[in-house]
């Protein structure tokens, strides 16, 4: 089949002949085509990410429809998926039917009843949809596909795999960070001109097939914008589509546009962001408007897209499309859930909280998931342990300085910035080791530097492989038996060993960055009062903030505290604990209505949520007159530790608790912990109205009182920032799910890391985002079961409409069914 393309005139489009309209109109697609991509993170702060984000104004179907205009992506399951689902008893035929109701009232129209939906569900023969996941959702007939799509089909080269191999490869030396031994001789350029230096010289695309394609290069214009337009116009294409092209093109490499959405949008320098992501999308359209013209090569682009046809508001089901009856299915599946859900909750008209004893200790933990288990083996045994769930950060946003460091980790939720710095020291009594401490650190990282530097250097490798090469073979052999070589921790750089335990935050510097002791109260009281926490103090009260613990795994960050920006929460939880006992904040305290009682103390600790072990710092503090107290406190958590991990048993095949521990510190581990996997519900609510019920790790657990909140604040802040939080990663563990392909990140066994920042499959490709498949299956089935996100909000239906009402990403998210809300008001449930 021979289609040739029809060329413009080049004078009509040259370098030096853009007009100014078109760059105009450009500088509006291009926002419109930024907005819907969503950001993706580096490896050391790794978080999750919705990456729907950008599209949540449309409903969910909508969305779905706008998506395969220009690309395969898809939003739900496969049908053997649900029916699979069906057959073992997840949803029932009245499950079905109130889906049926629910969505006709939403417009959709179901040709089918439950019954006859069943009866097809009960005759589809078992099969395991995630054999193959990348196989699993084609489009391969979206009105909007790239050049290189249809040249593949008519070639016997894969051009859409060769060009996103050479874009990896220039992507990857251009925002390396230290990985690589020589470094891109023009990083110090923006992208896309970096790039068109490199792409001059480079011929490797054109010994593939790729003719002409440095001599098209030569043509580009120097900017990105008057490059895309360039290429449009050579390609022939039509104003109208100028932004389901370029969407085309970003789908066609969504990682990178996903690390280039990060650069542009989120990058620290504020004065002059920048626009890699226009870049990268020049650089991709290059590659296209140059296939058309090869002279090996006739396609012409636009006889293949019928111009009239495409729309973005195309209709929800194309002929022979089951997609209503898919989605239907997932509703079942989703009222199943809430029902059976909200049939254990101890949902009763509210009372008056009853006096009670004073508590031997308030633990106060992340909302995260998987603390609930902890939570429940904490208060199941007595009645003197209360816990508490709130955001991990504990609303200490800061940047944290370790010792000797001028640069630390925002530890923080990614969307917000630091307030200020907090520095890491030994306590007062031992600031003089702290000069000798930070130079013995440098000395030892120094020469760790250059032993890297050795070991990789071109003119040292080999040599180094065949002198210490037996030396290392013995390391491999004790990692691969599970016995560690002794290491000390790089956080201990330096630091004699019995002072590790000395090593903490401080206050130092904090009046000098402006953060007096005014804001420090204020600091002091927003803590307490967003957590409900102003009265009936107990003897201790314990901040415990989680990390993971895993070996090997670049994908670490993913398993700690997304409310800490990807780390661990132990920084801020020993923080809020100073805070809190500092005399001069609890005196101002008390003008604010708020009394702690002089024996009340404030500790920090950490939850392991690889091997649920408690973690307790500056025990030392503690009066001597809570020594008793803070013992039995310990000897409660070992016991609620231990039973933990036998609960968590079944969900890792293991034998026993001993075989957690062997996950946390086995190199060759992919599934260390489950992390989120299997998340549904958001509750916000007393701890009353969960605190019996065993939620199997899948609901995050935010305590508030409305009756403690009367002007709304507080639920103001929880639904615009710990829900929206809460449903980035649900959507993140959906997406990944149900197209991995796109929004996931693969097989997690042959990733490699590149540049120190990112992940690809094997030795090239697109960048990876999402999940990997093993944080979602467990081999033989899915421990993630992809369903929105349940918001139980146990308030009057009129503060939460205020909110709603005033905050319209919320109600997007909300009205377009990207998350369920059920309101608990006067014991009465609401949808």
């Amino acid at each position: 089949m021979s289609l040739a393309f029809n060329r413009v005139n080049e004078d009509s489009a040259s370098a030096e002949n853009i007009a100014p309209h078109l760059i105009e109109t450009l500088t509006e697609t291009l926002r419109e085509v930024a907005e819907v991509i969503a950001p993706v993170w580096p490896l050391r702060d790794y978080v999750a990410v919705n990456p729907y984000a950008g599209i949540t104004h449309r409903s969910f179907m909508d969305a779905r429809a706008f998506l395969k205009v220009f690309s395969d992506c898809d939003n739900l399951m496969p049908i053997e998926y649900y029916a699979a689902e069906f057959q073992r008893g997840r949803f029932s035929i009245a499950d079905i039917d109130s889906a049926i109701d629910e969505l006709c009232q939403q417009g959709f129209m179901q040709t089918l009843s439950a019954p006859k939906i069943a009866e097809k569900l009960s005759s589809i023969e078992p099969r395991d949809t995630s054999l193959n996941p990348s196989q699993l959702n084609t489009n391969r007939h979206q009105p909007v596909r790239t050049v290189a799509d249809y040249a593949t089909d008519y070639s016997s080269i894969d051009w859409r795999e060769a060009i996103i191999d050479e874009i990896s490869k220039h992507c990857a030396a251009h925002y390396d960070q230290g990985q690589a031994t020589w470094t891109s001789p023009y990083a110090n350029l923006p992208l896309y001109q970096a790039w068109r230096m490199l792409a001059l010289e480079d011929r490797n695309i054109e010994i593939l097939g790729l003719h002409g394609f440095r001599e098209y290069v030569a043509r580009l214009p120097h900017t990105p914008e008057a490059a895309i337009v360039y290429s449009l116009v050579q390609l022939n294409v039509p104003m109208h589509l100028w932004s389901a092209v370029l969407l085309s093109q970003a789908f066609s490499i969504p990682g990178w546009c996903a690390w280039a959405k990060y650069q542009a949008y989120w990058s620290d320098d504020e004065e002059s962001p920048s626009n890699d992501l226009f870049g990268l999308l020049a650089m991709r359209l290059a590659y296209d408007a140059a296939l058309a013209e090869s002279k090996t090569l006739y396609i012409n682009w636009a006889s293949f897209v019928d111009k009239e046809s495409v729309s973005f508001q195309s209709p929800l089901a194309m002929p022979g499309d089951d997609s209503v009856l898919r989605y239907t299915l997932l509703r079942a599946s989703e009222i199943a859930y809430r029902r059976d859900l909200l049939g254990s909750l101890e949902i009763k008209p509210d009372e008056s909280k009853l006096a009670d004893q004073r508590k031997l200790a308030q633990m106060v933990f992340c909302i995260d998931v998987r603390s609930e288990r902890i939570r429940r083996q904490l208060e199941s045994p007595s009645s003197d342990i209360e816990t508490f769930g709130f955001a991990g950060f504990f609303g200490m946003g800061f940047e944290y300085l370790k010792l000797g460091q001028t640069s630390g980790c925002a530890q923080l939720p990614v969307l917000l910035k630091p307030q200020f710095k907090l520095l890491e020291g030994l306590p007062e009594s031992k600031i003089g080791k702290e000069a000798i401490t930070t130079k013995n650190r440098q000395n030892y990282r120094t020469w760790r530097s250059l032993w890297k530097g050795f070991q990789t250097s071109a003119t040292s490798c080999f040599s180094f492989v065949e002198t210490m090469g037996l030396f290392y073979g013995v390391q491999l052999l004790q990692r691969a038996l599970g016995v560690k070589p002794n290491a000390i921790a790089l956080k201990f750089d330096g630091l004699c060993e019995e002072d590790h335990d000395k090593l903490r935050p401080t206050m130092r510097t904090l009046n000098l960055q402006g953060v007096t002791t005014t804001r420090q109260v204020d600091m002091a009281e927003g803590i307490l009062r967003n957590l409900g926490l102003t009265k009936d103090f107990a003897s201790l009260v314990v901040f415990c903030g989680h990390a993971c613990q895993t070996d090997n795994n670049p994908l670490a960050a993913g398993l700690d505290c997304g409310a800490c920006g990807g780390h661990s929460g132990e920084p801020n939880a020993r923080f809020a604990a100073l805070l809190l006992n500092q005399p001069y904040i609890r005196h101002a305290l008390v003008e604010s209505g708020i009394e702690i009682p002089d024996d009340t103390h404030f500790i920090g600790a950490l939850h392991n949520t690889t091997t649920d072990s408690i973690s307790f710092f500056d025990v030392e503090d503690v009066p001597e007159s809570l020594r008793s107290a803070i013992q039995e406190l310990q000897g409660s958590c070992t016991v609620a530790s231990q039973q933990t991990r036998e609960e968590r048993l079944p969900t890792v095949a293991g034998k026993s608790a001993s075989d957690l521990f062997k996950r946390a510190s086995d190199w060759s581990e992919v599934r260390p912990e489950w992390g989120l996997a299997g998340n549904a519900a958001f509750i916000v609510a007393p701890r009353s109205l969960t605190k019996s019920v065993k939620l199997d790790a899948r609901s995050f657990l935010h305590s508030y009182d409305y009756r403690q909140d009367r002007d709304g604040r507080v639920l103001e802040t929880i639904m615009t920032a710990p829900m929206v939080v809460a449903s980035w990663i649900n959507l993140q563990y959906y997406a990944s799910t149900v197209d991995n392909q796109h929004f996931g990140s693969g097989n997690k066994t042959v990733h490699n890391v590149v540049g120190k920042f990112g992940i690809v499959s094997g030795n090239g490709g697109d960048l990876q985002t999402g999940l990997p498949w093993q944080s979602l299956h467990t081999g033989r089935s899915y421990q993630h079961l992809p369903m929105r996100l349940q918001v139980v909000i146990g308030a009057p239906r009129e503060m939460i409409d205020r909110v709603i009402d005033k905050h319209e990403m919320v109600a997007n998210l909300f009205d377009g069914h990207w998350l369920h809300l059920i309101a608990i008001d006067e014991g009465q449930t609401y949808r």
